[in-house]
């Protein structure tokens, strides 16, 4: 059996399971097995089962969205669900691709291949390693010239914040964070919302694997930046462990002086106590913070406060939610305004 064919049988299981996915070095050119190897003598044999892991489920494999839109499946990449698609690949050019990223991760230092297999210990979805798109809108979206190993400073950053944020000896309140990123940050960034209506329709689909024209496509490396912010915006909040703070400052994360955050909404302080019990202490159905997106994903336009992204996203009071609902920031804004104005007419009266 070729390793073309070992794929379509794992993804054709009742149960994916990476470790039915083995045979990667055999599948490689000389270059290749190279690069596997050279990787290999510089990692624990864990190590390297993990970036071999992540090379397969990121180069061969995705995870579409069910014909019901309930679920995700795992398929390779030339499934017929993808035909004339941009995010279809031949077997052959996933081959490329895996090629490529192992000889861009044999090219790192020892000390930045052993940063980097820190993902294995701190992910967000499962198999994770820096790997992202260079250009959202090119034809073929997943091709060997329009995907790279992406370990910049954000992803360095992303995976050094985690390590501190969810270690006990280093954060004081580490518990709280884990419980943080589970359940709330790691949703709401990585993953699509579900849409049922529209040209694409999603639910819960890696934003990077999503079709490249939906709303809810985000690159991989935007969705780091939106994880810091979320996480260090609750450090911001007033009343946050002190000792939490002032390692956040010693290691770099934050300022020696910042503003306390606030709904952008109500431009209420957001608390963090009240936002610790909320988390610690769920209730079910409701919920006094939100994650949310300032203007709403289906406001089509460029820049930075549009889309899926940091400048564009925010914890949200429980009261901005509900006033803000589906609307974007200028038309709360503005019926804010009106309000304002026609309970002041009502009061001079």
């Amino acid at each position: 059996m070729d390793y073309k064919q070992i794929l379509e049988k794992a993804v054709a299981a009742k149960s994916f399971n990476i470790k039915a996915c083995a045979g990667l070095r055999e599948a490689l050119d000389d270059d290749g097995r190279n690069a596997y190897d050279h990787i290999g003598s510089m990692l624990k044999h864990a190590q390297l089962d993990y970036i071999a892991h992540s090379i397969v489920r990121n180069s061969f494999l995705i995870e579409l969205v069910n014909h019901d839109i309930t679920s995700t499946k795992f398929q390779v990449r030339w499934t017929d669900d993808l035909n004339d698609d941009p995010r279809f690949a031949s077997y052959e050019e996933c081959l490329r691709i895996a090629q490529k990223l192992l000889k861009e991760i044999s090219a790192l230092s020892k000390d930045d291949l052993l940063l980097l297999v820190k993902f294995k210990e701190f992910t967000s979805v499962p198999y994770e390693l820096p790997f992202d798109y260079i250009n959202r809108y090119a034809d073929k979206l997943h091709s060997e010239r329009n995907i790279y190993l992406a370990f910049n400073e954000v992803a360095r950053s992303t995976v050094r914040l985690r390590s501190f944020l969810f270690d006990d000896s280093k954060n004081p309140d580490a518990i709280v964070f884990k419980e943080i990123y589970k359940n709330k940050v790691k949703i709401k960034t990585y993953l699509t919302d579900r849409a049922q209506t529209g040209l694409y329709q999603t639910n819960r689909e890696k934003r990077w694997e999503t079709h490249p024209r939906s709303v809810q496509f985000a690159l991989r490396i935007d969705c780091m930046k939106i994880e810091s912010k979320l996480l260090l915006q609750v450090a911001k909040f007033k009343g946050a462990n002190a000792d939490l703070v002032a390692g956040l400052k010693r290691e770099g994360y934050l300022p020696s002086s910042f503003e306390y955050a606030t709904c952008p909404i109500t431009r209420d302080y957001l608390d963090y106590q009240l936002f610790v019990d909320d988390i610690l202490h769920p209730r079910h159905g409701r919920s006094a913070f939100q994650v949310g997106h300032l203007n709403p994903l289906k406001t089509v336009k460029d820049g930075e406060s549009f889309g899926h992204t940091a400048t564009n996203i925010s914890w949200i009071s429980d009261d901005g939610n509900r006033i803000q609902g589906s609307l974007s920031m200028s038309e709360v804004e503005r019926l804010l305004i009106r309000i304002f104005k026609n309970r002041h007419f009502d009061m001079r009266i």
